[in-house]
């Protein structure tokens, strides 16, 4: 089989999930809901954003601005794209909206592959769809996206005047070498990168939702971190587990033996944190994520 069929075949499925979810924004465009939201705690979010929407209706609103990228030709959208003619236009201030709004900047972080190019396609098309399907309307709190890049060199791969995008270098492939082919550690250094940079510096938003290309959003996220205290995704597989203990002491050692019990069961992404405990945390998570790929003994 030669590698352009392949490629194709690779290729199929994330086709037929982009047609899906356009298939399935129809109803949601004529009106109707697509899904239930069931969480009572988010019912009641939403019901208070739809009633301050309702009050302040008439109020004028402008659109946040999103990343643009840096290192590469400036891509044809400025602004916060929307779907459609009827989309809604996003407040970019607080007026009018409720007092407990926190709007939040997407990052999805990605590399340039082909594969993972699709992936940010779909995820792209369907932030779009989300937010302005939210009730909230204008006070919508997902209010910016910016496609994270983690390439060769920097370089754009071409789907800037698609996504907004900002490049980062990727390690190559003598330093893969050393971190056993794990490609994932891009994330840790693209964020550190990325905070760096004017794109970053100008983002309006006081929250960032970093997400990846594994992930795709059904409904609008609530923010419900607050400085100090970020909200991020449990995953049961990674509990504490007493195996781990001498890993997590060689790497943690002031956590000690019983070390292995205070860590969260969460990862670095989906969470969604406030800038400056984000920039607290970043480069220490960077500087752990190699230690941990280069320590022969963890």
């Amino acid at each position: 089989m030669s590698t352009n069929v392949r490629t194709a075949l690779l290729l199929v499925p994330f086709g037929l999930l982009f047609w899906v979810q356009w298939l399935r924004s129809i109803p949601r465009q004529s009106g109707h809901r697509a899904h239930e939201v069931n969480d009572p705690a988010t019912l009641a979010l939403i019901s208070a954003r739809r009633n301050a929407l309702l009050s302040s209706q008439g109020s004028a609103v402008t659109a946040v601005g999103v990343g643009t990228g840096s290192r590469q030709p400036a891509p044809r959208e400025a602004a916060a794209p929307s779907v459609g003619a009827d989309a809604h236009p996003v407040a970019a201030g607080s007026g009018g909206c409720p007092a407990s709004r926190r709007p939040y900047h997407v990052v999805l972080t990605a590399t340039a592959q082909v594969y993972q190019q699709w992936q940010c396609r779909v995820m792209y098309h369907q932030w779009k769809r989300i937010r302005d399907a939210d009730p909230a309307g204008a006070c919508t709190e997902m209010t910016g996206f910016t496609r994270l890049v983690a390439s060769a060199g920097a370089r754009p791969d071409g789907l800037e005047a698609e996504i907004p995008s900002v490049f980062t270098p990727e390690w190559d492939g003598r330093d893969l070498g050393r971190f056993h082919g794990y490609r994932v550690i891009n994330r840790p250094r693209s964020v550190v990168l990325f905070l760096k940079t004017a794109e970053y510096r100008a983002l309006k938003e006081e929250y960032i939702f970093i997400t990846e290309t594994d992930h795709i959003l059904l409904q609008p996220i609530p923010n419900r971190a607050s400085k100090g205290s970020p909200m991020a995704h449990v995953f049961g597989y990674m509990g504490p587990n007493p195996a781990h203990a001498p890993f997590l002491e060689r790497a943690w050692p002031a956590g000690g033996r019983e070390g292995y019990k205070r860590v969260q069961s969460i990862g670095p992404s989906p969470v969604l944190i406030h800038k400056a405990d984000l920039e607290a945390i970043a480069q220490p998570w960077n500087d752990m994520a190699v230690a941990l790929k280069t320590d022969q003994q963890v």
